[in-house]
């Protein structure tokens, strides 16, 4: 998985509701509070104007008793004051005190109760509000805003769904009593004037609140109909992505989020668990001979079966391939292996005319342990160590194995700025005639003289160049300084032996393989018959064809081909009859162990005799006594190499030994 995706991945993962929760409730809020608010206004608006109309109704007052000085000038206009008060609808009374607030003149008998501190003034009358607890309101910048008990607008509802059957435009609804002050010369005529609320105010109300309710109602349900839209996605996008596409069960982005918390409850309870990698080999093997299609049939079947030996507090799930991750509880290592084949036992019965191969790797999850993806990791390390034979194997990983995958990062990190510096050095090796034991050869070796690691064996970096693919640039790294040494001892007119360089199997793919070493030769201006190529017999296994081609170009290019290691492990008969080189190089190991000497020695004597009617010369590496190199003189065996005469040495020495100018 490439970083990026795992990046959108876990982030998605991250994706949370209450936000979208809080703002909801956030937005009803304040809606609620703006629905209130408007309402509000449009009450104080119609409670305003109706103060406004007493207003204007007390102003005619004005002009009647502005002149009045005594209380007898009262008494002769008396009359029109109640006639005042008989043809204004909302008048009810008028009454006058004194300057003193002596009661003067009252039409109905009623005064205002100074005293009550609801007043307030619009323009230049002073209004005061009937006493009642029921109608009381404040004033705030000339705006009149009622409290909550006078006419709220549940109240205002209620009594609208009891009489909106009964109740006309012009109908009294509801009624707010308010004295109005007009000063006089003689004290202060007070107008008691009764603010009736008619049908067609509220209607007006109803209407407009009713409509911003709706207009918040809709956003609302737009709102939350989005929220249970995106849960419903969230869940069904989290199910995917726990989602094995091969299999329909779960995946790795879910073996690790449930491994997880597994592993924590275990720490807690005193659980033990192992996480297990567990690989089908030849997998592709499988798909090749019967489809891409029949090996996930293959997986899904696998997957059904290993499902069933798991129980509610382990774990599993497909990865990738034919690969399996999983989380086993065990009480001790014998009898997790023991498990573990029935496991293999039980996946064999899936194709029962088809053996199936398994590879597994443990790790013993221990106290402290967290991620279960690095745990993992290690499981799969334990069984990439077993190397790819088909019989089943089981690996528990160790301290070991995670000190090697830390040498191979760190391997891989020096690499190339170890070539640029050439860190790399060119060792030597001499390979002695057996005639008259003079140096006739020798094979250029290398060895990784790190800066700070020191001397660094070959058994340590050349398989992992040789996993990674480095080792071609490795190979033309050894061939141009093989060359320009060369170059060099031909310029100083020294004695020149063919040297051999290895060419890797890898190096084997390119068509234009000849042609490329010819080039990094000729650059240094240095005889083809001076360079001796050798290469691996595993390479025969590769691609024939063009190994054969290959070999045949270096030739007629004149180079010399040897083939290195000759029995060490896949030697056929058939590859001397189709290989046209030059050397063949018998393996040590024919020269080792006393128990077998005698056979060994009479199919080198064999294997030499052979050569020599193919035209072949023959070179014994790995000899270590005396008595090996009589045994191959006394067979004609044409070149020896190895720790008798000499180990591999670096350039000086070896000039300085061998190779003294003429």
């Amino acid at each position: 998985m490439s970083k990026s995706k795992d990046k959108r991945i876990r982030r998605l993962k991250k994706t949370r509701i209450w936000p979208s929760i809080l703002g909801l409730l956030f937005i009803s809020v304040c809606l609620g509070g703006i629905m209130l608010l408007v309402i509000s206004f449009l009450l104080t608006d119609i409670v305003k104007n109706k103060v406004v109309t007493g207003y204007e109704n007390t102003e005619s007052l004005i002009y009647l008793l502005e002149q009045v000085k005594s209380q007898e000038e009262i008494k002769e206009i008396e009359e029109y004051i109640l006639l005042y008060r008989d043809m204004e609808p909302d008048v009810e009374c008028v009454a006058i005190l004194g300057k003193d607030n002596a009661e003067i003149w009252s039409s109905d008998n009623k005064y205002p109760n100074l005293d009550y501190g609801g007043e307030f003034f619009f323009d230049d009358i002073k209004v005061y509000v009937e006493e009642d607890p029921d109608n009381t309101f404040t004033v705030e910048d000339d705006n009149i805003v009622f409290n909550a008990d006078f006419l709220s607008l549940n109240k205002i509802l209620q009594v609208f769904e009891e009489e909106r059957m009964s109740i006309g435009e012009t109908e009294e609804f509801g009624q707010l009593k308010i004295w109005f002050e007009v000063p006089l010369s003689i004290g202060n005529i007070y107008v008691l004037t009764n603010l009736k609320l008619y049908a067609y105010d509220l209607i007006a109300l109803v209407v407009c609140s009713g409509l911003v309710i709706a207009i918040i109602a809709i956003f609302v349900l737009y709102y939350l109909i989005s929220l249970l839209h995106l849960l419903h996605t969230t869940h069904k996008t989290t199910k995917v992505i726990y989602t094995d596409m091969v299999t329909g069960g779960a995946n790795q982005l879910f073996f690790e989020k449930k491994g997880n918390s597994l592993i924590k409850r275990a720490t807690r309870r005193g659980r033990k668990y192992a996480v297990v990698h567990l690989k089908m080999r030849k997998y592709r093997s499988y798909c090749t001979c019967f489809g891409v299609r029949e090996g996930e049939a293959l997986i899904e079947r696998c997957y059904t079966l290993l499902k069933r030996q798991i129980n509610k507090k382990e774990l599993m799930a497909h990865r990738e391939n034919a690969q399996f991750a999983l989380l086993l509880a065990y009480d001790n290592r014998e009898a997790l292996v023991d498990r573990i084949e029935k496991i293999e036992k039980v996946l064999n019965s899936v194709s029962p005319n088809i053996k199936l191969y398994f590879g597994v790797g443990i790790y013993l999850v221990q106290e402290g342990d967290k991620d279960i993806e690095q745990l993992y990791n290690n499981a799969l390390l334990a069984c990439d160590m077993l190397g790819d034979e088909a019989e089943n194997k089981i690996a528990f990983f160790d301290v070991e194995m995670n000190n090697q995958r830390i040498w191979e990062r760190k391997v891989e990190d020096d690499m190339s700025r170890a070539l640029a510096n050439k860190e790399f050095q060119v060792y030597l090796q001499p390979k002695i005639s057996t005639a008259e034991e003079v140096l006739a050869g020798a094979e250029a070796l290398v060895r990784w003289i790190h800066p700070k690691e020191g001397f660094i064996s070959p058994n340590k970096f050349i398989p992992i160049f040789e996993k990674n693919g480095y080792i071609t640039k490795l190979d033309d790294y050894m061939l141009e300084e093989v060359a320009s040494l060369q170059a060099q001892w031909i310029a100083q007119k020294r004695k020149i032996v063919p040297i051999s360089v290895n060419i890797s199997r890898a190096h084997f793919t390119r068509s234009d393989l000849a042609a490329h070493i010819s080039s990094i030769v000729d650059k240094y201006q240095v005889p083809h018959n001076v360079i001796e190529l050798e290469l691996t017999e595993s390479a025969f296994f590769d691609d024939k064809k063009l190994l054969l081609n290959t070999i045949k170009q270096l030739r007629e290019s004149g180079f010399s081909v040897s083939m290195d290691d000759f029995g060490a492990g896949y030697s056929s008969l058939n590859s001397l009859k189709e290989m046209q080189i030059d050397v063949l190089k018998i393996d040590a190991d024919f020269f080792r162990g006393a128990d077998e000497e005698e056979r060994g020695m009479l199919i080198v004597s064999e294997v030499i005799d052979l050569a020599k009617k193919l035209d072949m010369k023959i070179v014994a590496e790995g000899i270590e006594s005396r008595e090996q190199v009589d045994f191959l003189t006394e067979q004609e065996c044409d070149l020896i190499q190895g720790y008798f005469f000499a180990k591999p040495m670096p350039v000086a020495e070896f000039v300085e030994k061998y190779n003294e100018a003429q």
